[in-house]
């Protein structure tokens, strides 16, 4: 009974849904449940026997006729209700499994970033994405029929038990039996569909390569499609392995359920058929009504037990379910004072940082550095030096393993996430674009008129796409839903990510490699928005291209970790150091 009831409470949790955005409909379904089923169930069963006795005391035709109108009466009431009521019912069900994603979303948009490294948050996130609206609809379904079965099961027992009070014990061994049988049989399930997640995953990802356009040109032009092929092989036969494997435990534990069932009935018709053999049972009524409430209470009890054993699986889903849902965010949740200035350019100071990722050799350390409100930093090295890592750092996606960063003299950790993030305009290595339209995806940050969003798109020459492409204002940037989409290239993907960061007023901007898909022309106006004196904003840009860095009011070298060189252009290059040997080497590129 403990462990019921700790089922019962996590089918509860998983009926959260239907309490908070339908509170009413969960109501109502739950209490036509308690009332409309066990009423079919006792004139199923006292119908035939009150008409039988009512013939035998020589009741005449027009008063048995007149007594089976009003019970057909109460039972198409009965059948009626649920009828009537199925439109709000369709209504209010799809309302609430739209809710039930959208707080998917949601928890997913809280959960901090360390987490999207973790293969294991991806495989909750998809359990969750594929089972919490099944699930949720499950437990409801659940909690009516098992109300139901509940009353309709106390009902025709109670009418047994006043016959054949010996039918009770054996079917309580019977319930013993199955829900034995079916607990192992449902953390059989379990186990099955938690081996299968990772293969599914994987299976999806196969599915998504040869639907995203991002990867049909190498899928055309190389082998990469023959080893998806072979990859998908494999994967294919550990998913029948692991089918086979299971399958044949289900068929087992399939043919014990049964044999159960078997067995008890056959007791119980002997039971029966004893009784009406030695007189014990007399009366034709009360025979038909015993032998209806047998079969109609031995159905309603295997629903029953099926109901019980099934909120074993219900609950242990329910547990993978809050997996997810239970995740702590430390940054996320975050909700500091929010920053003192509005307008003002950030100070930022990174004071002996160190920073690891789990599970990786590669690490910052010592990492010290003082940007002025108003300067621009160039940050360049080569790949895999850490740079990007600054970056997180900086938009707190991660928490620094020791030292600290300062921003406007506080501590990164005592704001608000969420309103320090308004505040730092961000274009990214691989900016990108979603399914909506140009005005849309600019202004990501916040809604600006559309006047502000010409302007930008003018000084960007963004407005070209639409000449080329003979799109409208509305039209989608990608052809995902929309076979009138516009198709970008890499270039005016990267504009589009600038004129985000040219949409907002900001204390920080942070720029990861924004020019590498620019041709050299968009590439020098582009510096010139952001290295010119216009710019007013603290400003962080990290390149490779080392031309596009020269005019930066400081420029860091960071290799393997740490900061190696720091100067202006001309003092690294005097330094003659790592910085210089770079840049030498990039320009005797251009000068062949």
């Amino acid at each position: 009974m403990k462990h019921f009831g700790k089922r019962l409470k996590n089918i509860f949790w998983l009926c959260r849904p239907y309490r908070k955005y339908a509170r009413v409909y969960f109501f109502v379904i739950l209490l036509t449940s308690a009332l409309l089923e066990p009423i079919d169930d006792f004139f199923y069963v006292y119908f035939p026997k009150e008409v039988v006795d009512l013939l035998a005391v020589g009741k005449s035709f027009w008063y048995v006729a007149t007594f089976s109108a009003i019970v057909c009466g109460i039972l198409f009431i009965k059948n009626m209700t649920p009828k009537v009521l199925y439109p709000y019912f369709q209504r209010k069900s799809k309302e609430v499994e739209l809710k039930i994603k959208r707080d998917i979303y949601k928890k997913a948009l809280s959960i901090d970033y360390r987490y999207i490294d973790n293969p294991e948050y991806y495989n909750k996130y998809a359990w969750a994405i594929t089972e919490y609206s099944a699930q949720t609809l499950a437990a409801r379904d659940f909690m009516s029929k098992f109300i139901q079965h509940f009353m309709s099961v106390t009902m025709l027992f109670t009418m047994i038990a006043a016959i054949g009070p010996w039918i009770i014990p054996i079917e309580i061994i019977q319930m013993f039996l199955h829900c034995k049988i079916d607990f192992v049989k449902n953390k059989m399930n379990i186990a099955y569909k938690q081996k299968l997640v990772p293969v599914k995953r994987r299976l999806s990802y196969f599915q998504r390569l040869f639907y995203q356009s991002e990867y049909a040109a190498d899928i055309k032009s190389t082998l990469v499609g023959k080893k998806i092929m072979d990859k998908y092989d494999i994967i294919e036969n550990e998913n029948l392995d692991i089918v086979k494997r299971y399958s044949k435990k289900q068929a087992l534990y399939s043919i014990l359920h049964e044999t159960t069932f078997a067995l008890t009935e056959f007791i119980i018709i002997c039971y029966i058929v004893y009784n009406i053999t030695v007189g014990n049972i007399a009366e034709v009524g009360l025979y038909i009504m015993m032998t209806l409430a047998f079969y109609r209470g031995d159905s309603k009890l295997r629903e029953l037990i099926d109901l019980i054993t099934g909120a074993d699986e219900l609950s242990l889903n329910a547990e993978k379910l809050r997996e997810f849902f239970d995740i702590e965010s430390k940054i996320e949740s975050c909700t500091g004072g929010k920053l003192a200035s509005e307008e003002s350019a950030f100070s930022v100071e990174l004071k002996d940082v160190l920073f690891a990722y789990e599970n990786s050799a590669f690490s910052l350390s010592h990492i010290n550095l003082s940007i002025n409100p108003g300067e621009k930093i160039a940050v360049v090295g080569e790949n895999g030096a850490g740079k990007s890592t600054l970056v997180k750092l900086l938009l707190r996606f991660y928490d620094v393993t020791e030292g600290e960063i300062f921003i406007n003299g506080n501590r990164i950790s005592e704001y608000n996430i969420k309103e320090l993030r308004k505040k730092i305009g961000v274009a990214f290595q691989k900016p990108l674009v979603y399914a909506m339209s140009l005005e849309e995806n600019i202004s990501l940050y916040e809604d600006i008129p559309i006047s502000d969003i010409e302007a930008i798109c003018e000084k960007l020459e963004l407005l070209s796409i639409f000449k080329k492409s003979g799109a409208g204002r509305e039209t989608e940037l990608t052809k995902e839903f929309d076979a009138d989409g516009i198709m970008l290239s890499g270039g005016e993907i990267q504009k589009i990510a600038l004129a985000r960061i040219m949409s907002g007023k900001f204390g920080l901007l942070i720029l990861d490699e924004p020019s590498s898909a620019l041709d050299p022309l968009s590439e020098y106006k582009m510096n010139e928005l952001i290295l010119g004196e216009a710019n007013k904003t603290t400003t962080i840009m990290i390149a490779h291209r080392l031309s596009t860095v020269r005019n930066a009011d400081k420029i860091v070298l960071v290799e393997n970790g740490t900061i190696q060189e720091y100067g202006t252009h001309d003092e690294l290059i005097e330094l003659k150091g790592r910085y210089y040997e770079m840049f030498t080497k990039q320009a005797e590129n251009y000068l062949e």
